[in-house]
């Protein structure tokens, strides 16, 4: 049988997946020949690869958060404003191999010997943990590509799966988080494996209650995507969003304060050898446009993290401001955490689905969970239309997560604003074209013979 060295080879070839041009298509397997895997190292291998395919760069990039002079890779900036991602370069396949690798070795896992030598409650929380990040997995994909739509893995790495549209990706994502939520549910206590530490930095990811808790979280950003998606709005994605969101926030205070809104499993790193991992948010060329800086909100405490930058100017565009924990030179950012998701997302996405569902004060209350906490300033009166309540969602995914994921990037697509009149206001990087979705890699496209026009799953 084909096995990965999930510990190392799994996370070796993500890493390279981010810098290479025209990466290995998901439906090809990586072997090697051996003994089979203890279920430890399968398990640190998926979470490494979850953790190496973390980026939310060039979601910053496209919603016009964030922007990469790069002397060196011009193609940051060209690729972006100037002509479209090129389906064969780092850029147009962005996260993609690295991530069904991710998803390749989830299945193998569940095939293995370790696995089917635990007992039932222990195989059941296993089963329920790797799936949950299975579907992160697959909300990233999404996020990322769109309605160009991701391939859905099949238990045979031999098979080049089709791509699935968008809608239909987004309801396999719903019935996995919900069947991995069965599989918590009847599962042990706590995994019977070890988990790096960043599960317990804010909160105990390695528990059953609180696994529980993250994935009705991931649930709820399924639903909110199916309920928002403007080319096929589900009507009843808005109410299912709220429910799995009650349950991810129902340890919720009266008040809330920043361990509440941090509460979540994040990514540590490490920096020295033999890990060798370092904090990927750290760049000389990080920085954010000259709009982010200038639209952020007086006394909002955020704006502390904007700090100069020496001013660069490559291609014909320049930046001159960064986010304090992108900054080069501050070497102990190097093995600085970074959240994988934080109860502060999971307020916003239920204040989307409250809006959907005409829940005005609810969206409220949410919103300036994030509001008064993270950014400082008061409260915000009850919203009396959702157009109010929607900028205001969009503010704060913008300066609460630029850098961290594709929050503002997808809410920009939800809710039609990713269009000119947005990329042409003062401060933005002047751009030919709009560029709100990544392709579909070439890889993907020649293994497919060329088609890739995205059908219903299954």
């Amino acid at each position: 049988m084909k096995k990965y060295i999930a510990a190392g080879l799994t996370s070796a070839l993500v890493l390279m997946s981010a810098c290479q041009d025209n990466p290995v298509s998901p439906s090809r397997d990586r072997v090697v020949a051996g003994s089979e895997q203890t279920l430890q190292s399968l398990v640190t291998g998926i979470v490494q690869s979850d953790r190496s395919n973390r980026s939310g760069t060039n979601a910053a990039i496209m919603a016009r958060d964030a922007i990469v002079p790069n002397a060196n890779e011009q193609r940051t900036l060209t690729e972006f404003y100037v002509t479209p991602p090129d389906p064969s370069d780092f850029i147009g396949s962005s996260s993609w191999a690295g991530l069904y690798a991710q998803l390749r070795a989830t299945k193998d896992l569940l095939k293995s010997a370790g696995f089917n030598a635990l007992s039932t409650s222990d195989q059941a929380i296993t089963r329920g943990f790797v799936n949950t990040l299975g579907a992160s997995a697959y909300i990233r994909l999404i996020e990322l590509r769109d309605d160009n739509g991701i391939v859905i893995q099949g238990d045979s790495s031999a098979v080049t799966d089709p791509i699935r549209t968008k809608a239909s990706a987004l309801a396999y994502m719903s019935a996995l988080l919900d069947s991995a939520y069965t599989d918590l549910n009847a599962g042990s206590a706590a995994v019977p494996f070890i988990l790096p530490s960043g599960y317990q930095l804010h909160g105990d990811y390695t528990t059953k209650a609180s696994l529980l808790q993250f994935n009705r979280g991931l649930k709820g950003k399924v639903e909110v995507m199916r309920a928002l998606d403007p080319a096929n709005p589900n009507a009843g994605s808005a109410a299912a969003a709220v429910t799995a969101l009650n349950i991810a926030l129902a340890d919720a205070p009266a008040t809330f304060d920043q361990d509440y809104l941090d509460m979540g499993p994040w990514y540590q790193y490490n920096p020295s050898a033999p890990e060798s991992s370092f904090n990927p948010l750290q760049g000389s060329t990080n920085y954010v446009t000259q709009n982010f800086v200038d639209s952020v909100k007086a006394g909002d405490l955020r704006a502390a993290e904007i700090i100069p930058a020496k001013k660069t100017t490559v291609a014909g565009y320049s930046a001159q401001w960064r986010l304090a924990f992108t900054d080069p030179s501050n070497a102990a950012l190097q093995s600085s955490p970074v959240p994988m998701y934080r109860n502060a997302e999971f307020l916003l996405l239920r204040a989307q689905a409250e809006i959907a569902t005409n829940d005005l004060p609810g969206a409220t209350r949410d919103i300036n969970a994030v509001h008064t906490v993270e950014g400082g300033l008061p409260a915000y009166a009850t919203f009396t239309t959702a157009d109010a309540a929607i900028a205001a969602v969009l503010y704060e995914y913008r300066y609460s997560f630029a850098y961290f994921g594709a929050q503002h990037l997808v809410a920009l697509r939800e809710y039609g604003m990713m269009n000119a009149a947005y990329l042409g206001q003062p401060g933005m990087p002047a751009y030919q074209v709009i560029v709100a979705k990544l392709p579909i890699p070439l890889a993907e496209v020649n293994s497919r013979g060329g088609d890739i026009t995205p059908v219903p799953y299954p």
